[in-house]
């Protein structure tokens, strides 16, 4: 496995030598043929594929998604504020991308538990019978989702897929499913992955969370720090024929392994890699959290929205938070790296009477 910056660039530049084709195990599971377009497409292929999806990610699309996204952030830690504490995962990085997705894909809201419940156990499970199990039952849905909206179009992103067109063709029903699947994988998972190893960074760093209380113009730059420090996805690619990269000959048919934490935390691109730095100087190399090249995500400009939106409200609406007492934030990888648990805390005002008919606020400390 290549280990610097420069030959995972390298290898994802180069489609010709590092396929994309078949490497997710989803439609093998299930007997079927479909792949997940445009991540499993190469070029030429690739562009269009890439050129139909980018209108749904454009930043112009993201803009007007921007109050819904922050309207179903602002509710979720409303929920949360008064009571000092919660289960991050379950209770804002799990259901708040899920909402994001049901919404920009027009599907149900109330569907929210059952699209996290597929997304842990696909993903997550490591028993081959589960996740074919699961593959099924959500593929099955889609292809629901997609009949209905053939039959009522709607202004969504599945009734832009449906009038859509490549080559002058309508997209085929495994095209539609494929790229639903994908968008589906793509902007659950990852996004709630992200969100929780950054909120563990800034509850174990007080005084960087103070820094941006205090300067909430620094927000877009700590996305991108924490994005290169706590990149989460290791992607593949098939060799398609023999070749040399620094010092790792590779053979016809070998799989690579491209990781981006690796190439984030390269000593010779980035000065004192492992620290995270707010005030780093930005511009001059990328990160490459969202993968480089032609297969760079798509989904990258509503990921960075998702991620500003949940830090700006949260340290807006929420006094300082901590790594709750008596817990242990427990770190998994399973493919795509996260946090397994991560509970949260901090002090709650409450109303103190201190005389006839006044009050003031103290902290829940202070009040004990």
């Amino acid at each position: 496995m290549p280990r610097r910056s420069e030959d995972l660039r390298r290898i994802l530049q180069d489609p010709e030598i590092f396929s994309s084709v078949g490497l997710t195990p989803y439609p093998m599971l299930l007997g079927e043929s479909w792949r997940l377009a445009p991540l499993e497409v190469d070029p030429p292929d690739h562009g269009k594929y890439r050129a139909l999806l980018n209108p749904l990610f454009a930043p112009k699309k993201i803009n007007e998604l921007n109050e819904g996204i922050r309207e179903l952030a602002g509710q979720l830690i409303d929920q949360l504020a008064a009571k000092g504490y919660c289960d991050f995962n379950e209770d804002f990085a799990k259901p708040f991308p899920t909402l994001v997705f049901l919404r920009l894909m027009g599907w149900p809201q109330h569907e929210q538990a059952r699209f996290q419940h597929w997304t842990q156990t696909l993903i997550k499970s490591f028993d081959p019978q589960v996740v074919t199990e699961n593959a099924r039952t959500i593929t099955d849905w889609i292809r629901d989702r997609i009949a209905e909206r053939r039959a009522n179009p709607a202004d969504d992103s599945t009734s832009y897929l449906l009038a859509s067109r490549i080559d002058g063709r309508e997209l085929t029903d495994d095209e539609l499913l494929g790229i639903s699947f994908l968008i589906y994988i793509g902007g659950l998972d990852t996004v709630t992955s992200t969100i929780g190893l950054f909120f563990r960074h800034l509850a174990r760093h007080p005084e960087q969370q103070a820094q941006l209380r205090a300067d909430p113009g620094l927000i877009p730059a700590a996305v991108e720090e924490m994005l290169r420090a706590y990149s989460v996805v290791n992607m593949r690619r098939t060799v398609t024929r023999d070749v040399q990269i620094g010092e790792a000959c590779m053979k016809k048919g070998d799989l690579v392994l491209i990781s981006t934490e690796l190439a984030n935390l390269d000593p010779e691109v980035f000065d004192d890699a492992a620290s995270v730095d707010f005030l780093r100087s930005a511009g001059k190399v990328s990160h490459m959290a969202f993968s480089y090249g032609v297969h760079h995500c798509v989904g990258a400009h509503l990921a960075r929205r998702e991620l500003r939106i949940a830090l700006e409200l949260w340290l807006e609406k929420l006094p300082p938070f901590r790594i709750a007492e008596g817990s242990e934030p427990r770190f998994n990888a399973y493919g795509v790296f996260s946090m397994d648990s991560l509970h949260l805390e901090w002090d709650v005002p409450v109303a103190t009477t201190t005389g006839p008919g006044r009050s003031e606020s103290s902290s829940k400390d202070k009040a004990q």
